[in-house]
């Protein structure tokens, strides 16, 4: 996700700053503020295109679809090549997010073990030591942090996490010595997983760390992400 925003800002910045240079140089007479006014729903269909190169799930793909649908409908309208009304759009879109925000709580795992939520509020475990249970942990409007690296994990022992986020943010960060698959969806946000990324209005992502010691404990963690992040890594 990182990348494709820097390749999409860098080529903007050096269009203007082409276009502006050419300008000076008496080359061209282009107002980029009447460019910029007219044609910014291009850098929506860029934006859009980007998800679409190297898509590593199909809900990057229809996130890209959809991103590239909208800035195609309001340059269109801009420039009189048809007239749609975005009034409908809006109203298929955020009921369309709804459901698919209730489809990837609906997806995955069980919940299991204990609960911990930062409602508007903050959770470390990342400075003490303290002891790695099943456990469900939910970021609404907080953030939650945790170092497994202090967390006292059995030999051989299987751990499932499931972090359920809602404009919030769940940072985890795992021991190389640890086997550790990550699956997550998300919904208007983002999910960073063992050096692999991915986001946007729909998504998912698989990311696993397979440990080469024979009874290395294995950490299962599930995401669940609504307008928020999670980020897991080494």
């Amino acid at each position: 996700m990182q990348g494709k925003r820097q390749w999409l800002t860098g080529g903007i910045l050096i269009f203007l700053g082409g276009l502006m240079l050419m300008n000076n140089l008496g080359y061209t007479n282009i107002s980029i503020g009447w460019l910029i006014s007219e044609f910014w729903p291009v850098a929506l269909i860029l934006w859009g295109a980007s998800f679409l190169v190297n898509r590593k799930s199909t809900g990057e793909l229809v996130t890209g679809l959809i991103i590239i649908g909208i800035g195609t409908i309001i340059l269109g309208n801009r420039q009189d090549w048809f007239d749609l009304n975005l009034s409908r759009l809006w109203a298929f879109f955020w009921p369309t997010v709804l459901i698919l925000a209730g489809i990837s709580f609906l997806r995955g795992p069980r919940m299991s073990g204990g609960s911990s939520m930062a409602f508007m509020s903050g959770i470390d475990k990342t400075k003490q030591r303290w002891e790695l249970e099943d456990a469900n942990y939910w970021a609404i409007m907080g953030g939650i942090a945790l170092d497994l690296n202090k967390a006292n994990m059995k030999p051989g022992e299987e751990y499932l996490l499931s972090c359920n986020v809602l404009m919030g943010g769940i940072e985890i960060t795992v021991p190389p010595d640890a086997t550790v698959y990550c699956q997550g969806s998300v919904t208007l946000g983002g999910l960073e997983m063992l050096g692999e990324e991915t986001g946007g209005i729909f998504a998912t992502l698989d990311a696993d760390q397979l440990s080469e010691i024979p009874d290395a404990p294995v950490v299962r963690i599930h995401s669940r992400v609504v307008m928020g992040g999670v980020e897991i890594k080494h």
